[in-house]
């Protein structure tokens, strides 16, 4: 079996912690410019209809601080395969031969006034989309990927980032533990199943799950 780690893991963390603190800055910029227009708002409103109660409501309204900073649990760094096996089955992750299993993928926290949020559409208000360019232009000069190994926002995993070309071939002896430890905790051990994984990928499963397979009654 291969080494859990295909190369240096210095590389994704330094490019993730860069990430995070490009991130911090250009959203601190789109918060000063939507403030910015707030107060505009704000100021034509009560000049128009002379409500300076109207005024104090659009201050109220100003975006919060967003933030991004590294992950530092053990979720985000190099997994084993056994590891891998409980992030499926948890339904934290769908694959069995992840980028955090070549030690090439991290996570960042996005923080909303210094508290970890996990709704950034919600968070980031009406500079959502504007939000969004600027995570796939900074991911872009990092030379960094998403969860499908594409480029910029993807919902689906949206604070996962990787390096390019990070998945482990679906051969790998890693991915065969994985795949297997996997049936285990859920047929074994009843942790649960990962309904999409199973669906997705259950040409893969069906040599492991042989042998939870109920022989026929013989007549």
């Amino acid at each position: 079996m291969a080494g859990p780690k295909d190369d240096a893991s210095t590389d994704i963390e330094a490019l993730t912690k860069s990430f995070a603190v490009d991130m911090t800055a250009e959203c601190a910029a789109l918060r000063k410019a939507r403030i910015e227009l707030n107060k505009k708002a704000a100021d034509k409103l009560a000049k128009d209809k002379k409500d300076e109660k109207k005024k104090d409501d659009k201050k109220s309204a100003d975006p919060p601080e967003v933030t991004f900073v590294f992950d530092p649990s053990k979720a985000t760094k190099c997994r084993t395969p056994a590891e891998q096996a409980q992030e499926v089955v948890e339904n934290q992750s769908w694959v069995c031969w992840g980028a955090h299993m070549a030690d090439k993928a991290r996570h960042v926290l996005m923080k909303a006034d210094g508290k970890v949020t996990w709704d950034p559409k919600k968070t980031m208000g009406d500079d959502y989309d504007a939000f969004k360019k600027k995570w796939g232009e900074v991911m872009k000069t990092k030379g960094l990927k998403n969860a499908r190994g594409g480029d910029g926002w993807y919902d689906g995993d949206a604070f996962h980032l990787e390096l390019a070309d990070s998945k482990i071939s679906k051969t790998d002896e890693r991915v065969k533990a994985c795949l297997a430890e996997y049936v285990r905790l859920s047929r074994e051990e009843k942790k649960g199943k990962n309904e999409k994984f199973e669906k997705d990928y259950a040409g893969l499963l069906a040599e492991y799950l042989k042998k939870y397979e109920k022989e026929p009654e013989k007549k």
